[in-house]
């Protein structure tokens, strides 16, 4: 059934809440009692959504072949689930999936909720790894040990592949753990944990080390650089010194870069044009921006336009390559 047809069905013969521009491919379910879809989210091809409450925010994506299954599913916004991606078990009353915003989960990742797993905005789930909320097979009752506890990841957490997370476990914000490694007990925020079991090898202020004003620059040069090569091999022609043009089959866009303190918004702004700020932007600057239909993607203050261009949407995605993941403001 395509997707136009299949939204109506589900609000009209099931009652879920269905935003717009929501997409469901071939083979593709979602199955519960209360489901709230928000605007753009994408269900991929033969994957499978099913719990008692579904709730999806906007710009939000579940890929091909995954099986999400829990009695509650909360998946925060510009989330993404990438390719088979398992995530179910045992149920229980409490049991609880909780992926926040800008969050992503790689392929063939292995999540059992049966106990509530939360994970935090901008974290990141690496392909193969799994996280575990209970640890049973063997009789209690002949002294074998039985384990059920949640697992909780903060903010802003990166678990590169193949990282096996122990029930009762909990990851402090802005912390990383290392390739192969076994997380169990409490990792304090913004540390670096490697190891199995994993230990804490750095912790801040040593780690992450804060790179200068210069060093920013510079690195958000050699991104947009990255940036222009890429879309040139797409056959998108580029072309200006300090207003960057990009003509594609979509239209004609232009990318204005705010460097610092003293930069300034242009005279003159439309739907086409994209303003990159390395400084914050202020929110009368950002209601400039909105009257006139442009868009911007804040790097200092961390926020970006609600919506945005083709050229807007395809530099924040590049953006993430970098882990570069802006808040949508309204």
């Amino acid at each position: 059934m395509p997707s136009a047809l299949r939204r109506v069905a589900y609000r009209a013969l099931l009652g879920y809440k269905v935003g717009a521009r929501v997409r469901f491919a071939l083979g593709s379910a979602v199955v519960g009692r209360a489901v709230e879809l928000d605007d753009d989210v994408e269900i991929g091809m033969l994957a499978v959504v099913q719990g008692r409450h579904i709730r999806i925010g906007r710009h939000s994506s579940v890929g091909m072949m995954s099986y999400v299954s829990c009695e509650r599913i909360e998946i925060g916004e510009d989330a993404r689930i990438r390719e088979q991606v398992y995530v179910g078990g045992p149920a229980l009353p409490e049991s609880l999936f909780k992926l926040g915003d800008r969050t992503i989960v790689l392929q063939q990742a292995n999540i059992n909720p049966t106990k509530p797993v939360l994970i935090g905005d901008d974290s990141g789930i690496g392909g193969h790894c799994l996280i575990f909320t209970h640890g049973a097979w063997l009789n209690q009752l002949d002294g074998y040990p039985v384990t059920y506890e949640g697992v909780t990841i903060g903010a802003s957490v990166w678990l590169p592949w193949r990282v096996f997370v122990m029930p009762g476990t909990t990851i402090g914000d802005g912390s990383v753990i290392g390739a192969n490694s076994l997380v169990s007990g409490t990792i304090p925020p913004r540390s670096l944990a490697v190891g199995s079991p994993a230990k804490v090898i750095r912790s801040a202020p040593e780690f992450p080390k804060t790179p200068t004003a210069e060093q920013r620059a510079a690195m958000v040069d050699a991104m947009l650089t990255e940036f222009d090569r890429y879309l040139a091999y797409e056959s998108v022609a580029v072309s200006g010194d300090g207003v960057r043009l990009y003509q594609a089959t979509a239209g004609r866009f232009a990318l204005h870069r705010l460097r610092g303190a003293s930069s300034t918004l242009p005279a003159s702004l439309g739907a086409a044009d994209t303003v990159l700020a390395e400084r914050a932007l202020s929110r009368e600057e950002q209601a400039r921006l909105t009257l006139a239909g442009a868009s911007w993607l804040d790097l200092d203050g961390r926020t970006r336009s609600r919506r945005g261009s083709a050229l807007t949407e395809e530099l924040a995605l590049f953006l993430g390559r970098y882990g570069i993941r802006l808040p949508r403001v309204d």
